[in-house]
């Protein structure tokens, strides 16, 4: 497959890969906050994601990026923000996934579903 095609089709070095990320949080209050500070975060380290939660709970796919980022600074990175945040309570990723061709079916099942506090 040429240059071109592996980038229209995201194969090869054009490869996304991402993570499955749930985080539970200590409080109910202040979600708007906790979020932009979570977008910050992503966005600092040159990462996006996409999902969505409310009040305790937030479920997101971060794309860390193609073969020839350093995925795993980045991941280490938001890991550290999530471990030093007091709101967070705790949190989870799954492994890297290619978010094009990936097998999307078996995402929620490898993570473990961290429960809602009352």
């Amino acid at each position: 497959m040429n240059r071109r095609l592996r980038k229209k089709k995201h194969r090869g070095e054009f490869t996304e890969w991402g993570r499955h990320l749930v985080i539970t949080r200590n409080r109910k209050d202040e979600f708007d906050e906790f979020l932009d500070a979570f977008i910050d975060v992503i966005e600092a380290n040159g990462c996006y994601c996409g999902g969505g939660g409310k009040e305790a709970r937030l479920d997101v796919v971060v794309e860390v990026g193609r073969p020839s980022d350093d995925r795993d600074a980045r991941m280490k990175s938001i890991a550290a923000w999530l471990e030093a945040h007091p709101d967070v309570q705790s949190w989870s990723v799954s492994d890297e996934f290619d978010l094009w061709h990936g097998n999307f079916g078996q995402i929620t099942k490898e993570i473990e579903q961290p429960p809602i506090p009352n």
